[in-house]
């Protein structure tokens, strides 16, 4: 048995992550972490995570600005970049229409609607905000979970909505060309 092997099997997190940037380019590996950094985050921050040195993340994450899937902010003097979460929604909604027949998308919407129904009815309330301001002092982590529930639900019913109505303007567009 050599050595490095070893030194792998004892160390899970570095053997996975020299498999990681085995398996991926640079530019792979900024895409995958700058997809999920929510909150602005120095170059610093996301080479480190991407296994990569600060000047190749500063190009990789340039050059995803410019194609709009990364941002770029500049906070104290520190320019920061965090996803785009605009384009990511665009991308779901796309590939939902992509994927999914319309009447498989409307069963979708059909179901979220009724689980919407459900939470009002179990919560006397008409939105998760109202749920958190009845909320008191020592409320449950059922009831924190039913309202994030609550809020993943009417997010999914929408982008299911756009998905239906994506894809017929890509039809309508296709009929007037």
């Amino acid at each position: 048995m050599s050595s490095d092997h070893t030194h792998e099997s004892d160390d899970p997190i570095q053997a996975a992550e020299a498999d990681w940037k085995a398996a991926t380019t640079a530019l792979e590996r900024i895409k995958q972490v700058s997809e999920q950094t929510a909150t602005p985050q120095p170059v610093s921050t996301i080479a480190t995570e991407a296994l990569v040195s600060e000047p190749t993340a500063r190009k990789h994450l340039n050059a995803l600005v410019e194609v709009g899937t990364v941002t770029k902010s500049t906070e104290s003097g520190t320019t920061k970049y965090s996803r785009d979460d605009d384009q990511l929604l665009s991308q779901r909604i796309r590939t939902l229409a992509s994927d999914h027949s319309r009447e498989t998308l409307i069963d979708e919407i059909q179901a979220l609607k009724q689980r919407l129904d459900e939470l009002k009815s179990e919560y006397d309330a008409v939105s998760p905000e109202t749920i958190v301001t009845n909320l008191s002092a020592d409320a449950t982590e059922s009831d924190w979970e039913a309202v994030a529930e609550w809020q993943t639900v009417e997010r999914d019913l929408h982008i299911a909505q756009a998905a239906i109505n994506y894809e017929r303007a890509r039809e309508l567009g296709r009929a007037t060309e």
